[in-house]
């Protein structure tokens, strides 16, 4: 038994050492040993006395695909180290995989929803007409009140268009549109906010784009476009709505309505929701790279262990002797 533990030290401690020899354990009774391949490796099991739980990597002697293993995990994390017998980092890495999945596709379902919601109320209650005709006033307010200097033409407001529903336009409407789009555009670029003397440092993305839902609820500019403006225009000239700018003693905008700041608030928590699932998507590959990268290594550390095999051999006055084969390979 001594030399037996010998040898299986010998299995996993001289790793690193090019050898190849037969080592032969004392001769004992015939009765003592098993008689053939399959149940001699049991009775080194069974007789060593460590836990074992190494042997039976060692005792299977037969390579594993370096290729195939990490193919597996590439394809589905976990799946390469089960195929290394690596049962529990395979179940760990197979269940980050599945949590991550499932993060995910809720979280990029859920932004999905909130960007369908938020597209949907702009198109309900931000109303491009509305912001056109504001602007015109606001350039004739800045040449009245402020001296400035405008040169572009009032935007036209164009008939017929619902700007609720543009699932329905056709081709010649949604011309139409970018032609008006392009009107308030250019009015835009000579607009200033009194309080400060700063431009205007955006113009109106056009309809449909992703910056227009974006913008639309995050700068004070465009909030006289929403159903709830106050009207900035009564019998005796402006009011203090023409500004969205104007603020009180707090800097809050006085102007500015709850439709922009709920807007704003639905449309942030949908993109938050987006970003997360895109860096769930980028974990997620991490962990196929890793899964696949770990079962390769450790198929190949597999086929450079030590290899051993238990026979028995017959010996003189009728006794058999057990003799294992020790192999190191890099």
């Amino acid at each position: 038994m001594d030399r037996v533990c010998i040898a299986l030290i010998l299995l996993f401690a001289l790793a690193d050492v090019s050898v190849a020899q037969v080592v032969s354990f004392s001769t004992v009774a015939s009765d003592a040993l098993p008689t053939d391949e399959s149940s001699a490796r049991q009775w080194l099991l069974n007789t060593n006395t460590g836990t074992g739980d190494e042997l039976p990597l060692s005792f299977t002697g037969g390579t594993r695909s370096v290729p195939l293993a990490l193919g597996l995990s590439i394809v589905v994390p976990g799946a390469g180290q089960a195929y290394n017998r690596q049962w529990i980092k395979g179940a760990l890495m197979l269940a980050t995989d599945v949590a991550l999945i499932s993060g995910y596709s809720v979280w990029r379902t859920r932004g999905r929803n909130g960007e369908d919601a938020f597209r949907a109320v702009a198109h309900a209650d931000w109303k491009p007409d509305q912001y056109a005709m504001w602007l015109n006033d606001y350039a004739d307010f800045l040449v009245a009140d402020h001296g400035a200097v405008v040169t572009a033409p009032d935007a036209v407001i164009p008939s017929g268009v619902d700007f609720s529903n543009p699932e329905n336009w056709n081709v010649e409407t949604t011309v139409v549109v970018t032609e008006f789009f392009e009107q308030i555009r250019a009015i835009e670029s000579q607009m200033f906010h009194p309080e400060t003397g700063a431009s205007f440092s955006h113009r109106l993305p056009f309809f449909g784009e992703q910056q227009y839902y974006e913008l639309i609820g995050k700068y004070f500019q465009f909030a006289p476009g929403w159903s709830d403006y106050a009207s900035w225009k009564d019998s005796n000239g402006f009011t203090i709505s023409i500004d969205p700018e104007r603020s009180d003693g707090n800097g809050e905008k006085i102007n500015v309505t709850d439709s922009f700041y709920d807007y704003a608030s639905d449309h942030a928590h949908s993109q938050t929701l987006l970003r997360r699932a895109s860096r769930v998507s980028a974990f997620l590959f991490v962990n196929h790279v890793l899964a696949a990268a770990d079962a390769a290594v450790f198929s190949k550390l597999h086929n450079d262990r030590i290899a051993a095999r238990l026979t028995v051999v017959p010996v003189e006055d009728g006794k058999i002797s057990a003799a294992a084969t020790l192999r190191i390979r890099f």
